[in-house]
């Protein structure tokens, strides 16, 4: 599909954001498995949708595949990849450019959020910058996790992102007569504004809730290899071995006990305190003692 502009015909550019999922580029149906040639998989999420637009002659020209660069053990930088490879081999002409997202942690709305905004900020300037001005973009809702869904919906509702969202039903849950892929109607007057913040400021608070989330997770670890470095039993059954230090063992324990307070209650020391029965001013300074910092200085009340 394309515009007129003083006669001349401009190519409409459809542009596809999505995440790189676990059942990309294809995976293992169990409900459909009966059905299929031993060890075949069924094409994942990304791959199907390409499919089905282009049997619709609505082909996407561009893809933009979201890859959580951390995420080793699942591999997603290798998902893509294959992704890429074949939808630009049997679903073309399509071009298919891989956008690494650094997450700490996939499961905090805050830091999904501000990465995938930053991200989706680069590819527009990406495309105005090679003068991609007739240009229709869609988010694919389906890879990712539930936050990284939760984001998109924010995003484009919010006008940050000006987008269509796409949803897809599985073949195998598709009712007669359903179109497999459908828009998603978000036209809600009373939804919630999001302010877009400027570019510097933007890349501050990616740079802040990866920082607090490394740090948190660092806390654990800290608190974890102390618990193991006192010697102390794995479970209620083992036994009690040579060099173990019943005071390291405690203090080690008791420092588990500060970091899990302090991540329930958001980092407040007044409310950590109350949850382990500590009056406060006791609790930051055993705090002290035992090297637990907290991620940011706070007026607590």
């Amino acid at each position: 599909m394309g515009c007129t502009t003083r006669g001349v015909k401009v190519q409409m550019l459809d542009v596809l954001l999505t995440w790189v999922g676990l059942r990309d580029p294809g995976w293992d149906n169990p409900r459909t498995r009966a059905q299929r040639p031993e060890r075949e998989q069924e094409p994942g999420p990304i791959l199907a949708l390409l499919r089905e637009r282009k049997r619709l002659s609505q082909p996407f020209g561009r893809v933009y595949l979201l890859v959580n660069v951390p995420a080793r053990t699942e591999d997603l930088a290798k998902r893509a990849t294959d992704v890429q490879r074949l939808a630009e081999r049997h679903l073309g002409p399509i071009e298919v450019r891989q956008k690494p997202v650094d997450l700490v942690a996939v499961a905090d709305y805050r830091e999904v959020y501000r990465a995938t905004n930053d991200v989706c900020q680069q590819i527009l300037q990406e495309l105005r910058s090679e003068g991609q001005s007739d240009t229709r973009l869609w988010v694919y809702l389906s890879p990712g996790t539930p936050q990284m869904q939760a984001v998109w919906v924010l995003l484009v509702q919010s006008g940050l992102l000006p987008a269509t969202l796409l949803t897809a039903t599985p073949p195998d849950l598709l009712a007669s007569g359903a179109p497999a892929v459908r828009e998603v109607d978000l036209s809600l007057s009373d939804f919630p504004q999001v302010v877009s913040p400027g570019e510097v400021a933007r890349h501050v608070d990616l740079l802040q809730a990866q920082n607090d989330n490394l740090n948190a997770e660092n806390r654990r670890l800290q608190a974890e290899i102390a618990l193991l470095r006192s010697g102390a039993p794995v479970n209620s059954d083992a036994v009690i071995g040579d060099g173990f230090q019943l005071r390291a063992n405690l203090e080690a324990q008791e420092r588990a006990y500060y970091v899990q307070a302090l991540e329930q209650t958001g980092e407040s020391a007044s409310k950590a305190a109350r949850l382990l029965g500590i009056e406060p001013p006791a609790f930051r300074a055993r705090a002290e003692t035992l090297g637990i910092r907290q991620r940011r200085k706070r007026v607590e009340t």
